[in-house]
């Protein structure tokens, strides 16, 4: 069951990147809306590079589906007894069928500006409950004393309040590209407005980079705890320099104009991110116990 939901994780991580893709390079309406098949025809046009990654991500949605079911009905009927994992797995299936739902509603609708960000919001947020739900279901613990156990809860709280930040920046993120405020802000003509405001558009990327820089201090400081408490060193650094990273591809966007690929750079690192902290995250709430005192 363990080696399943680690299967299932990654099947996800690789969806959510061709989904990245799909949005970065604007490829969602690519197979029109005869979902799922692509512009009514089993085998489409593969000339186009837009319908190859529309068309590929349409197939992976299937086989996703299939897998995080069984992971976590498989998951509920063995670890029934077992709260956490009971409410990682029922929570998953949740958050599939939205996902699913507001997926197939996004390509019925054409692609309404704005309404991805509910598509980029839930398959995130399955990303982080199956890399828990995978954690959940290791058995063995590390056993810290209370000194250790008090130390190392500085560094959790350092890292949730910068990783809980970092979710929500992700999610305003979606909403600045998707409801088309960073193509105001940036000049860039699009078929269709969520916002049409320069001065919204501005004030929903200020909030982004200030939220960027009070996550990347965060970032900074979990280093420093974890270096200290020899817990999580290598997750710490993964974590800040895919922050950092985000941080420089973004600032790239703004310059280049919001290119294709740099876009899809600043996607996939920001998927990255979301499982290498819903891993830090993991091996806080399920790899360590407080030892018990005889």
């Amino acid at each position: 069951m363990k080696k399943f939901s680690i299967l299932t994780t990654f099947v996800t991580f690789l969806a959510l990147i061709l989904g990245n893709l799909v949005v970065a390079t604007d490829s969602g309406d690519a197979c029109g809306t005869s979902w799922p098949f692509c512009n009514d025809r089993i085998i489409p046009d593969f000339t186009d590079y837009h319908v190859i990654i529309e068309y590929s991500h349409r197939l992976m949605v299937p086989l996703l589906i299939f897998l995080t079911a069984i992971n976590a009905l498989g998951a509920i009927y063995k670890y029934r007894k077992h709260k956490p994992v009971l409410i990682l797995a029922v929570l998953s299936l949740v958050l599939l069928v939205l996902q699913s739902i507001i997926g197939g509603l996004n390509v019925l609708l054409g692609t309404p500006p704005g309404f991805t960000t509910f598509d980029v919001t839930f398959s995130q947020l399955l990303l982080v409950v199956l890399v828990l739900l995978s954690y959940s279901l290791h058995e063995k613990k590390i056993e810290l004393n209370r000194t250790s156990w008090s130390s190392v809860s500085m560094s959790y709280r350092t890292f949730l309040l910068g990783y809980s930040l970092y979710v929500l920046q992700v999610i305003l993120g979606a909403f600045f590209k998707h409801s088309r405020a960073s193509n105001v802000m940036m000049d860039i003509p699009a078929v269709e407005y969520l916002i049409t405001s320069e001065s919204i558009a501005n004030m929903v990327y200020s909030l982004h980079w200030v939220a960027t820089v009070v996550i990347i201090v965060a970032a900074i400081w979990f280093v420093i705890y974890a270096s200290r408490f020899k817990y999580h060193i290598t997750l710490s650094w993964l974590y800040l320099i895919s922050i950092l990273m985000n941080a420089v591809v973004g600032f790239v966007i703004v310059v280049t104009g919001n290119i294709v690929l740099a876009s899809s750079i600043h996607m996939i690192i920001s998927t990255v991110t979301m499982t290498i902290g819903a891993s830090i995250l993991g091996g806080y709430w399920f790899k360590l116990q407080k030892k018990t005192i005889s």
